[in-house]
């Protein structure tokens, strides 16, 4: 058995993507090992070139060529050398393939065209940078989306999950004295609005934690009616929007997106990305 792994991740674009698998793989072998990535390899003399280095260096091969003849030739040459050679993507082709009748396009680098997607996509994260924690309601009508939240629910993160799919996002807090802006109480029924609220244990831990720091108003007894007095502001201001109200004490931001983009049919638009 080889006290050392060597991997070579070749593809016709830049090769990022058999880089990544390489490298996800062969962390989970505790073994020495080596991965040297290949990156425009277009033609059939540079395939050669490859094999005779992983013959000499006993390496194994995983490419990412979305050309059929180039990826053919690699593997017809792989085999006849006695190389491990492994098409990475061609398993979900033909898994993609069978379930939708559609032939691939075969176009290489589509993870690195900048294209409408792309531009949607960055459109969307600055929109949401910009409306972050009730800032530019100017501009709040022009939101895919309204997140309304107490302390300590994810708002900003959970934002930006969305954002980066495609979606602009103002998120806008709630604490004890929050009044409904009417910027925001226009857009009732027009523009989508989840409001977000935790566990009331877990509110009043976070609110001991600070009490040292708050004044508690005179019609307030104790930190228990505090933390009680402003979750039943959020919920009568969630009732008026007829928000979509989440409680995230348990649950993690990707689901949470995914409840939220499912209950309003909300159209991802997934760019395409660096891996």
């Amino acid at each position: 058995m080889s006290g050392e792994l060597h991997i070579f991740a070749v593809s016709d674009s830049v090769g990022e993507t058999a880089e990544k698998i390489a490298v996800a793989s062969v962390l989970q072998f505790d073994i020495e090992r080596s991965i040297t990535r290949f990156s425009r390899v277009t033609k059939e003399d540079q395939v050669m070139q490859i094999i005779n280095r992983a013959m000499d260096e006993d390496a194994i091969i995983i490419y990412t060529m979305v050309k059929p003849q180039l990826a053919d030739f690699m593997e017809n040459k792989a085999k006849e050398n006695g190389v491990t050679a492994v098409n990475v993507m061609q398993p979900l082709f033909n898994a993609i393939q069978t379930k939708t009748g559609l032939e691939p396009t075969n176009i290489i680098g589509l993870t690195h065209k900048k294209d409408d997607e792309y531009f949607n996509r960055v459109k969307a994260i600055e929109y949401t940078i910009d409306h972050d924690n009730g800032i530019n309601m100017d501009t709040i009508h022009e939101a895919n989306l309204i997140i309304l939240g107490l302390p300590r629910t994810s708002k900003s993160p959970l934002s930006m999950h969305l954002a980066n799919l495609g979606m602009k996002v103002a998120n806008f807090p709630i604490v004890m004295d929050t009044e409904i802006p009417k910027e925001i109480m226009e857009l009732k029924g027009k523009v989508p609005m989840v409001g977000l609220t935790i566990d009331i244990d877990t509110l009043l831990e976070l609110r001991k934690e600070r009490a040292r720091s708050f004044d508690l108003t005179q019609d307030i007894d104790s930190l228990d009616d505090l933390v009680a007095e402003e979750l039943d502001n959020a919920y009568r201001i969630y009732a008026k929007l007829k928000c979509l109200v989440i409680d995230v004490t348990l649950i993690d931001i990707e689901e949470i997106a995914s409840s939220i983009t499912h209950k309003f049919n909300l159209p991802l638009k997934v760019s395409h990305h660096r891996f």
